[in-house]
């Protein structure tokens, strides 16, 4: 809970806690699971504090340096963000943050472009959990979603050639030789193929997802950003958002081409629902009538958790530009003393040369 003495600090006003800040920097602010909804903090400094499940609903935060804040659980929905400082402070999946203002919500955490910093997914995930920081993880994880997803949109494709082409029968290769089908039993064969296909296509996609929210530096970014696929692939411009839209839309939804197959459309169009159910009926599969609403219905179901995961990855994923900038510094640092380390080694190889040198003239 929060300290008692913090909280008097803060209702004192925002210029006298901001001044108690400057004067008193080795002191972390506990304000933990306080109510500050619709407070007008603009300005404040609340860099390094603890405000874990702090409920900061509609909170006016303009200006404020959240710097190093500890923001898990806590409550910022509505509330105003712009010129905020968020450089280093750390979220989690309790974190609440819609509708929030002057920020930008993102895959990983939250971005202020005035200020070019960003509140990003703690790295520790609950122990139960098998996520992480790993970039190549979710790379996999897209690819196999990717390569299942084609499979798929390959059976309609065919299933397409079937209405424009219509042979009587297509012959499709296995293992041990071949099958005949004709268009009906294709149809029905194909949309449980799709079915269980998009149902791994979903599970796959839903791990790079869950696994994208733990990513905090610009290498792992622009490495699942950059990944070719249209599910997973954001985009920033409001035109390139619609066309996207669109075009997953249809992406996903491709196993409804195969209703065309099961529906007598010249019966439907005069209202001859018998001669339609009858075609139905009459389904070369066993128990099929049976099985094809069933099939559909999940079928159905899978497409819609597809199209919602996709729309998951339309935020960008985010990295912190003063965290990248100290983790480059640290780089530096390390290859310097490296070299040094390097270009001591040397000298004193050469060192013991020259007296190795001496020993053998004396």
């Amino acid at each position: 809970m929060a300290d008692k003495k913090h909280l008097d600090r803060l209702r004192a006003g925002v210029g006298s806690w901001n001044h108690w800040r400057q004067a008193q920097p080795e002191i972390r602010p506990d304000l933990s699971h306080a109510d500050f909804s619709a407070a007008d903090l603009k300005g404040i400094d609340f860099s390094e504090a603890d405000l874990t499940g702090t409920v900061l609903i509609k909170a006016k935060l303009s200006g404020a340096d959240l710097r190093g804040a500890d923001l898990r659980g806590a409550d910022l929905s509505g509330a105003r963000l712009d010129g905020v400082n968020l450089s280093r402070s750390t979220i989690d999946l309790s974190t609440r943050y819609d509708g929030v203002a002057g920020c930008q919500i993102g895959v990983n955490g939250l971005y202020s472009p005035s200020t070019d910093s960003a509140a990003l997914m703690r790295l520790d995930p609950p122990g139960n959990s098998m996520q992480g920081a790993n970039a190549e993880a979710v790379v996999e994880s897209l690819r196999h979603a990717r390569k299942l997803h084609t499979f798929s949109v390959t059976l309609a494709g065919i299933a397409l050639l079937f209405i424009v082409i219509k042979p009587k029968t297509v012959t499709l290769p296995y293992l041990a030789g071949s099958f005949k089908f004709d268009d009906f039993s294709y149809a029905f064969l194909a949309t449980i193929l799709s079915a269980a296909f998009l149902s791994q296509v979903a599970s796959f996609i839903d791990s790079a997802l869950q696994g994208a929210r733990y990513l905090n530096d610009r290498r792992a970014a622009m490495l699942v950003g950059h990944f070719p696929w249209l599910l997973s692939k954001y985009e920033s411009d409001p035109a390139g958002k619609r066309q996207s839209k669109i075009l997953r839309l249809l992406l996903i939804g491709h196993p409804l081409i195969y209703l065309y197959f099961f529906v007598q459309w010249s019966a439907l169009a005069i209202g001859d629902w018998d001669s339609v159910i009858r075609h139905y009926q009459q389904m070369p599969v066993i128990l099929g009538e049976y099985l094809l609403p069933v099939v559909y219905l999940i079928l159905i179901r899978i497409c819609l958790r597809l199209f919602s995961l996709s729309e998951g990855f339309q935020k960008p994923i985010l990295f912190d530009a003063e965290t990248e900038r100290n983790r480059r510094t640290d780089m530096e640092r390390l290859t310097e003393a490296f070299e040094s380390q390097a270009t001591l080694t040397a000298e004193l190889v050469e060192l013991l040369r020259k007296r190795e040198g001496k020993g053998r003239e004396l």
